[in-house]
């Protein structure tokens, strides 16, 4: 089933769009399968042209991780797949581009009586959440535990900002290493997530132009928006040491006073809290930042779904135009994205997004 592309500002009737799918998965050995779908209702000798039945893809800020389901017939064409074949899979239309969504790896195959094989791919969230260490750190920054984490599961990065100082943190078996990245990206006021070549992003929100502009009744199937309370946008964060009077090496010296290791942000009533691995006034006051920036995103959270948009991935920024209330319209912070392919439901794409401007994380979350 093809969706059709809404057309504005004529009467011509909708012209058809066919959805484009590029599936390459090889052994990670070399020499295995490489198969390319360069498109989905067209082409030949492709073993991936009449298997394919589904693709679901769901991406998310961490500690989410990354993953996309495919299901295969097993007929004389399907294609033969292992566990820990890489690869990447592209959507799009055949009639414009087809955009890569996620570089990844077979994590984990399921056959069924039905004659179907169901394909999950992962990229390294996956590898990073597998990950639990005892270890601690010392006058590093929280980008520098980033990357040591990333360098232990051998994941691939992309920007990692250096954020906090931290003159000591310990990283424990109680959270993988992924939830501890996420973690350090909320005390820093960062997002933490997997860009679409497999590597891990840790930094500030970005900030620029809209990837893709939706309007209200032409591209837009659903949109749903909640405004939440924002009576509760301040925040007092309390740390400890006495780094910030005597210099880094006090940062375990007790103190009789913490005000100097305390900070507010926001307006508003202000939510009281407490971290031991805040060490400085610096410190506090980007945690501080960082929490309000994070409760005042949140006064706006909301949905649409849409034909196909490959281009919108986690981290970008979308704008909405023409919809009926204030509130759905502007631009917004991309928060997670799910892709749906199948040959009868078509291509569609369901957005989650936030108010841009404050960092990763749900209302109420601890630092």
């Amino acid at each position: 089933m093809a969706l059709t592309d809404l057309v504005t500002g004529n009467d011509s009737p909708p012209t058809v769009r066919k959805p484009g799918v590029e599936i390459s998965f090889a052994a990670s050995s070399g020499g295995g399968l490489a198969s390319d779908l360069t498109a989905l209702n067209g082409g030949s000798g492709d073993p991936w042209k009449r298997s394919l039945v589904s693709i679901n893809y769901a991406s998310s800020l961490a500690p989410s991780v990354d993953t996309t389901k495919l299901i295969i017939a097993n007929d004389e064409q399907a294609p033969a797949v292992a566990i820990g074949d890489e690869g990447t899979i592209a959507l799009g239309y055949a009639d414009s581009s087809i955009d890569v969504v996620m570089t990844a790896w077979i994590d984990q195959l399921h056959h069924d009586t039905q004659n179907l094989t169901y394909i999950t791919a992962v990229n390294g969230g996956a590898s990073l959440s597998q990950l639990r260490i005892n270890q601690s750190y010392e006058q590093q920054t929280a980008g520098d535990l980033v990357s040591d984490l990333s360098s232990q599961a051998e994941v691939n990065t992309d920007v990692i900002e250096s954020g906090i100082d931290l003159p000591f943190y310990v990283i424990d078996d109680r959270y993988n290493a992924y939830e501890h990245i996420h973690r350090l990206a909320r005390k820093s006021g960062y997002i933490a997530h997997f860009t679409t070549e497999g590597k891990l992003y840790f930094g500030p929100e970005q900030s620029g132009q809209a990837v893709q502009t939706f309007s209200y009744a032409n591209d837009i199937l659903e949109v749903q928006v909640q405004q939440n309370n924002t009576s509760a946008t301040a925040a007092t964060v309390i740390g400890e040491g006495a780094a910030s009077a005597e210099g880094q090496e006090a940062w375990s010296w007790l103190i009789k006073d913490p005000g100097a290791v305390t900070a507010e942000a926001g307006d508003g009533k202000a939510r009281l809290i407490q971290d031991a691995a805040l060490r400085s006034s610096d410190a506090c006051q980007v945690a501080a930042d960082a929490v309000a920036g994070r409760t005042a995103s949140q006064t706006l959270t909301g949905q649409i779904l849409t034909p196909g948009a490959p281009a919108v991935v986690v981290g970008s920024t979308i704008e909405i135009t023409d919809a009926p209330t204030e509130e759905m319209n502007g631009e917004f912070f991309v928060s997670r994205v799910s892709h749906c392919y199948s040959k009868q439901h078509g291509f569609t794409s369901l957005i989650h997004f936030k108010q841009a401007g404050g960092s990763g994380g749900a209302l109420g979350g601890l630092l």
